[in-house]
């Protein structure tokens, strides 16, 4: 039986197409080296874009530890009031001093919130140190008191404020501008209390620390309209 002409091409088309279907093995082992490529780049892009977003949220959880922990110390020193307390073995402290072993500034503030209404002051004893960490780094700590006068089981509150810090610097400035790393001044006169009657408070208040990965941050504090209380 003899095919008609057009039966004929299609046929042949059909054998063209059976004959060109699937790949060579060059051709398979190509394809293959470009999605190797193209997918270690996607990896290393993927992996630069996870590092970076690790590293953004590190500084940032970094960064509002030390805003909150600047204001914090902001809030304390603006708030300071001429209030000496007794210690827990009885002794008095002024209201600022430097003077008490392992704290390089000791306070007393007011505006000690009270939302809950408790029997306790509104003024607050403050203090804060410089403690290494389990890290091997040092931290900068601010210790409250939930009393002004201590009674000997009184222990202070601890509150971790600023990681990775280097040094913390605390200078005190007089009426006069003079600056001293110490407080109160040794005038050599005392009151009844055992407290200088002058320069109790000083001035201002100079702050200098290094912080991880900051550098060194440098604050003055200006002291002023200190109220007095018994």
């Amino acid at each position: 039986m003899t095919l008609r002409q057009p039966e004929f091409r299609q046929q042949r088309f059909r054998q063209r197409d059976l004959n060109q279907k699937g790949f060579t093995l060059l051709e398979v082992m190509v394809a293959i080296a470009i999605f190797a490529v193209i997918g270690l780049g996607c990896s290393q892009v993927l992996g630069r874009v996870i590092t970076t977003k690790t590293q953004i949220e590190e500084r940032s959880t970094q960064l509002r530890q030390l805003q909150r922990g600047v204001w914090l110390l902001a809030r304390d020193i603006r708030s300071i009031v001429d209030r000496p307390v007794r210690n827990t073995i009885g002794e008095q402290e002024h209201a600022v001093t430097s003077l008490v072993a392992g704290y390089p500034l000791l306070l007393t503030r007011n505006g000690w919130v009270n939302p809950l209404g408790e029997k306790r002051s509104t003024q607050q004893r403050v203090g804060y140190v410089i403690e290494p960490t389990e890290e091997g780094n040092n931290a900068l700590v601010r210790y409250y008191w939930s009393v002004l006068d201590q009674a000997p089981n009184s222990e202070p509150r601890r509150q971790v404020l600023l990681d990775n810090i280097n040094y913390f610097e605390v200078q005190f400035i007089d009426t006069q501008g003079n600056q001293a790393f110490h407080w109160p001044p040794n005038t050599g006169t005392t009151n009844n209390t055992g407290i200088t009657p002058t320069e109790t408070i000083p001035a201002g208040i100079l702050i200098r620390m290094d912080v991880a990965p900051y550098g060194e941050i440098e604050r003055l504090f200006a002291i002023r309209n200190v109220d007095s209380a018994p």
